[in-house]
This record gives C-alpha cells, sequence and structure tokens, in this order.
C-alpha cells in the first residue's frame, strides 16, 4: 500500500516500523524537526519536515490517490483536518486517525472519518488476575482491526528480562516491532536483550493478540 504518516511522537516510529516491515510504500511528514530527524535516522526513510495540516505539504509530498492517511498528531482537530484535507484534496482511499477524547470517536465518524481510534494511552488497562500478574498494556487498531499493536511495560518478574529477542521464541503469530527504552527507541534486532522496565510494541492479529501478551508477561 501507498501510506501517509502525519505526526506523531514516539508512537510514530513504531508504526513507521510496523508498516516498513510489511513492505509497504511510505511517505512520512512530521513538523517536530527532532522527531523527524529520530525517524528519519532509525527507520532509513526520508522525512518530510513540515506542517501536515497545511496542503503545501502534501503536494510536496506527492500523495495523490494514496491508499491510507494515518493522522497522530496530539491535536484532534488537527487530525480531523489531515484526514479531511487527505480524502476531499487528494483523494486517498481511506483515512485513520487518533483521538485523545473519546466522545470524537462517533463525531469523527459520522464526518467522514474511516476510522477514528483511541489514542495508544487511552486504552491504558490495569490486568489483575489470579496469578497476580500486574502490567500496563494498551493497544490500538489499524485497517478495520485487522491490525493489533500492543504495548507491554516489562516488570521486573517478567521472564523474558535479560533473554535476547533470537532466544525468546516468541510465536509467529506475531512480531516486537520497536522497544521504547527511555529516553531511546530501540529498533528491535536478534541480540537485543529485554529489560525491565522496557515498553514493548507487538503487531499481530486481534486473535493472536492475548496469547502473546500472556506469553510476554510469564513470571519467573
Amino acid at each position: 500500500m501507498n501510506i501517509l504518516i502525519c505526526g506523531g511522537l514516539k508512537e510514530a516510529n513504531y508504526v513507521v516500523n510496523a508498516f516498513k516491515a510489511s513492505h509497504n510504500h511510505l511517505v512520512i511528514i512530521n513538523e517536530n524537526e527532532k522527531i523527524a530527524k529520530s525517524i528519519s535516522e532509525l527507520n532509513h526513510i526520508d522525512v518530510i519536515n513540515s506542517d501536515p495540516t497545511k496542503r503545501f505539504s502534501f503536494e510536496v509530498a506527492d500523495v495523490f490517490n494514496f491508499d491510507l492517511v494515518i493522522a497522530l498528531t496530539d491535536s484532534d482537530a488537527d487530525n480531523f483536518v489531515i484526514c479531511k484535507m487527505a480524502k476531499n484534496i487528494f483523494h486517498i482511499k481511506k483515512a485513520i486517525c487518533t483521538v485523545s477524547d473519546p466522545e470524537f470517536v462517533e463525531i469523527f465518524t459520522n464526518l467522514g472519518i474511516d476510522t477514528p481510534i483511541s489514542a495508544p494511552y487511552l486504552l491504558t488497562q490495569k490486568i489483575q488476575g489470579e496469578s497476580d500478574i500486574e502490567s500496563i498494556m494498551s493497544s490500538f487498531s489499524l485497517e478495520n482491526d485487522k491490525v493489533v499493536i500492543s504495548e507491554i511495560t516489562i516488570k521486573p518478574e517478567f521472564a523474558c528480562i535479560g533473554v535476547a529477542l533470537k532466544d525468546l521464541n516468541l510465536p509467529i503469530t506475531g512480531n516486537i516491532t520497536c522497544i521504547f527504552r527511555e529516553p531511546t527507541i530501540v529498533i528491535p534486532r536478534g541480540d537485543t536483550i529485554i529489560e525491565s522496565g522496557d515498553h514493548i510494541f507487538i503487531c499481530s492479529s486481534p486473535e493472536n493478540q492475548n496469547s502473546l501478551v500472556n506469553f510476554i508477561k510469564r513470571r519467573k
């Protein structure tokens, strides 16, 4: 697919990484010069440092008739403008955006945005079960809920700590696309070691999400 990704901070990087891994053609516009440079260096891809709410940015990017636009700015109003301009002026087939106010989901849908979704951290929940596992996990869906990106915070009691990704034996139903290790973003490789406090981002189908999350959360 031809995909335009606009704005975003740390979540922009793992979205870029996930779609790049699927061999999509990506065009990225980010107004934040520091973030734009970081995404470019980490993913070896050109990033247009410009305001994605402006028509000239889309024209420079040459994104007419793209398949998908994803708006990830921290402003609901800006995300709405990006999506409407993408669909109405540049004839991009589908528009997805994050929203910080859950009440906007229905409003945006009624106004023609294909998939407004809760921002990654809005969907956070505390998981407490019989095994007394506590972890912060948030997720969001893309492509009509066919793809789910889950974030898991690695707790000190998890068995995966100190294990290299190549030795983790993660089920083939998912893929670790990014690790946020404050203050940096780590692009995972086979010899990457999981550390306590890491934020692991896993890309999977919705039906495999729970099993993958439970695999990562196994206790020592």
